[in-house]
């Protein structure tokens, strides 16, 4: 089960989840790396993964041969 939490300004950890009852225990593993906030992402990490992306050489088509290729698939 993957439980998404909000970590407040006082370190309160709150986890909202129907599946979870009061009294319920629940184990929490952090990452080596510390935690991530999924709302701020990290940039930097970002870059390097388009600037792969980027030097990938992928067959490039055009506008009209997608279109085509969507047409002949759908028949």
């Amino acid at each position: 089960m993957t439980i998404t939490a909000e970590v407040t300004e006082q370190g309160v950890l709150r986890v909202k989840s129907p599946t979870l009852k009061p009294g319920d225990e629940v184990i929490l593993e952090t990452r080596e790396s510390g935690v991530r906030n999924a709302d701020k992402g990290r940039w930097s990490e970002i870059e390097k993964v388009l600037a792969k992306a980027d030097a990938l050489d992928f067959p490039r088509r055009t506008y009209e041969e997608i279109i085509r290729d969507l047409h002949e698939l759908r028949g």
